[in-house]
């Protein structure tokens, strides 16, 4: 029998892994357009001025929005809607008012940031991106809100129009006025207004229709919202560091002339492999409301369960994805964005395996912060930063790009093990056996995917190659051979996943719910689900 926290699980993921997937698309398709339209250098100070902002942004709404998606399906399990419209219009005040004095501070410093990296065109991108602190943390707001009432449809449609404009728009700014480092960052900017734009209507609409009891003191309004919402932003920052402090030390440690084409190359690489977190992620975007709601419950059992039902799926679909990455990481980067860009495979790889550390725990770090056990997370996040920064001055003088993508990967791994040393301590979950039987698969897989990738890459080579085929064509007929490559991978993981019964109950059931939601005949549903069902340990 399916629960009914899975069943909202399973919907609210497959809308966000739809909407997810439109999103890493459109954001594939951006950055295609940038390797080969732009520069290498345009690229790189484009991306080196937005690693330094986001340092800023994480801080820049004084974590009130950090609290919203624990808040907001809190109340709301507690039937005090009135505080959850009361929160959206405090977070919207003050995330205005400060973001305006760190959009000045941004201006004022520009000059000096440029002037410790060298480089001439980073103070004008740095100014030019600076209005994106306050564009994005008010965007941010509409969509975690929409997100907190358990409406993933709306948060992701937010989120892929901001997503569709920037490509639009840069690629119309680039045939208007060529591309540079002007009209990336122009680009980038306009998609963030025109988004919060249109998505504040049909979020004020629904916040004036908010009716129903309850107010935030002050107390609870400076007792536990905004050091929980502090705390969250110190998190994010550490993780932030862990995101930008790779490419920002790279930049400085190259020296001004091989710097921006290195960061460039790295960006690519790891922007491919960060892919992968779609699909932890499309899981958990719904799980948190759920997972808060139970902490408004105090239902301790359930979430525990829904803490395993999340990782299992999380894992189900990341871990295939996962393998076709790693192997054929050279020919990703070729294939998409040049032959300039395959030096970047080893450092995808690396951080394509950080990736599914991270989905490994993702989990727990979601029912921390449902739990407000934010503190256990802000000292697992400064220990991966600590390593993460530790490591990359130590690897990349002597490795570059594969070092920092190292040092990332480490920093992830130390993270889910801390994590699960703390779920098991505060919350009583253990990881069940089924996830490192999972892991396990994956491990089959990879070793099947690696013996097969010469006679792969060669049919590869052979498309990319193919005279007469045009600039567009082996690319479809690439992203052709990486479905078939993911869908055969999928496959062998489903048949270690079978064999070392990786497998609930609940997850045949609702795989047979899905299939005739879809229009699958029902007796091939049915097959599907007896054949899960072998999965599916006898104890379970």
């Amino acid at each position: 029998m399916v629960s009914q926290h899975s069943r909202e699980v399973a919907r609210g993921s497959l809308w966000s892994l739809a909407g997810s997937a439109f999103f890493k698309l459109t954001s594939f398709a951006y950055v295609v357009m940038l390797a080969h339209a732009a520069s290498q250098d345009d690229i790189g100070v484009f991306y080196l001025a937005l690693s330094a902002l986001s340092l800023v942004w994480v801080l820049s709404d004084l974590g009130i929005s950090g609290a919203f998606l624990r808040y907001v399906p809190f109340y709301e399990g507690r039937n005090e809607h009135g505080k959850i419209k009361e929160l959206f219009t405090i977070s919207y005040r003050y995330t205005t008012a400060f973001s305006f004095v760190l959009v000045a501070m941004l201006f004022y410093h520009a000059g000096g940031i440029g002037e410790f990296y060298s480089s001439p065109l980073l103070p004008d991108a740095i100014r030019m991106l600076s209005v994106y602190v306050l564009l994005g943390n008010l965007l941010r707001i509409n969509y975690l809100y929409a997100q907190g009432r358990a409406d993933i449809k709306a948060s992701q449609a937010y989120q892929n129009l901001q997503n569709l404009l920037k490509l639009v728009l840069t690629a119309a700014l680039f045939w208007l006025y060529g591309p540079s480092v002007a009209t990336i960052a122009a680009g980038f900017v306009l998609s963030f207004a025109l988004a919060l734009l249109a998505s504040s209507i049909p979020v004020f609409r629904s916040v004036s229709s908010i009716a129903g009891g309850g107010s935030i003191s002050r107390t609870e309004l400076v007792s536990e919202i905004v050091p929980l919402g502090i705390l969250i932003a110190v998190v994010q920052s550490f993780y932030t560091i862990v995101s930008s402090s790779d490419r920002l030390m790279l930049g400085f440690m190259a020296g001004p002339a091989a710097a921006s084409g290195l960061v460039a190359v790295y960006t690519m690489a790891t922007t491919l492999a960060l892919v992968l977190m779609v699909f932890p992620a499309s899981v958990g975007n719904i799980f948190l409301p759920v997972v808060s709601r139970l902490a408004g419950k105090n239902d301790m059992d359930a979430m525990r369960a829904a803490m395993a039902t999340a990782q299992r799926w999380s894992l189900f679909i990341t871990l295939p994805v996962a393998a076709v990455m790693v192997v054929f990481s050279g020919d990703m980067l070729a294939v998409f964005y040049g032959s300039s860009y395959a030096p970047g495979a080893l450092a995808m790889s690396l951080f394509t395996l950080g990736m599914v550390a991270s989905a490994f725990s993702y989990p727990i770090a979601l029912t921390l912060t449902a739990l407000r056990l934010v503190r256990i997370e802000l000292h697992v996040a400064a220990a991966v930063a600590g390593a993460n920064v530790l490591l990359n001055l130590l690897l990349i003088p002597a490795f570059s790009m594969e070092g920092a993508a190292f040092a990332s990967a480490a920093g992830f791994v130390l993270g889910a093990a801390l994590f699960t040393h703390f779920a098991g301590k505060h919350i009583g979950f253990r990881h069940p056996p089924e996830a490192f039987r999972l892991l396990a698969a994956a491990c089959g897989v990879l070793l099947i995917m690696g013996l097969a990738a010469p006679l792969l890459s060669g049919a590869a080579s052979g498309i990319t190659g193919a005279a007469g085929a045009g600039e567009y064509m082996p690319k479809a007929l690439y992203l052709a051979l990486l479905g078939a490559l993911i869908c055969a991978s999928a496959a062998l993981f489903a048949a270690f996943a079978i064999l070392l019964k990786c497998l609930h109950a609940e997850d045949a059931e609702l795989l047979r719910r899905a299939l005739a939601r879809g229009g699958v005949p029902a007796g091939l549903a049915i097959m599907a689900e007896n054949l899960a069902l072998r999965g599916v340990a006898r104890n379970e």
